[in-house]
């Protein structure tokens, strides 16, 4: 008799690997963001997430984070600011004073006072061509809402719209909501007003942002 022949092992699929960014050796980083990039929560500006992560990433740095704001919304009550990231992106290129090697894109909490995620992934998706249009072979990455629970919580669809605009887009998406960097165990420990993180909130976002970059770079 034959022996039973020993099924055949199936194939196994491998998600495409993120690509690495070839950068020189000093990039010219533009931080764009929210509240989170303007450091709020932290005792000072230089303790907030992107002077902290920036510091490590290059010496030529420049932030861009104003309140209230994001990828769709403009900031003010109303939306009625005008102060998207991609206006933003556009005064800066304009300027000529600072050309970014990379980009990097913080938010979505805000986004979702919008309550359209539609809307919001075709902001993001937007403001990706303009950065690309206006600095042509910039990198970019995404970084998504990373407030504590239990705001975190509500984001989740929010968060959906913005990771699925940098899949369509090609972007490196960091996510910090799905990670769960702040969760119902340890939210406590870096929570200010419940929006946003205290000093040791913006450290925890820097570290784990910053092990994120070095996948990308090293």
């Amino acid at each position: 008799m034959d022996p039973t022949p020993s099924p055949s092992a199936s194939p196994t699929s491998t998600a495409p690997a993120t690509p690495k960014f070839d950068l020189p050796e000093n990039p010219r980083v533009l931080i764009v963001g929210d509240s989170y990039t303007a450091g709020w929560g932290a005792e000072t500006e230089s303790e907030g997430w992107a002077h902290v992560a920036g510091s490590l990433m290059s010496p030529a740095i420049m932030i861009d984070g104003i309140p209230g704001t994001g990828f769709a919304w403009g900031g003010g009550a109303s939306n009625e600011r005008g102060e998207q990231f991609s206006v933003r992106l556009r005064s800066i290129a304009a300027e000529q004073t600072f050309t970014p090697d990379v980009l990097v894109l913080q938010g979505g909490q805000n986004d979702a006072l919008l309550r359209d995620d539609a809307r919001v992934t075709a902001a993001v998706e937007a403001t990706v061509s303009e950065a690309r249009e206006l600095w042509p072979g910039i990198d970019i990455v995404i970084m998504g809402p990373s407030a504590p629970e239990p705001l975190a919580s509500t984001l989740k669809q929010t968060n959906a719209a913005v990771s699925a605009a940098a899949t369509a887009t090609g972007v490196p998406f960091i996510d910090a909501s799905g990670e769960q960097w702040f969760n119902a165990e340890n939210s406590g420990t870096f929570y200010t007003d419940g929006a946003h993180v205290n000093a040791a909130g913006h450290n925890l976002i820097a570290e784990r942002f910053i092990s994120h970059w070095r996948e990308l770079t090293q």
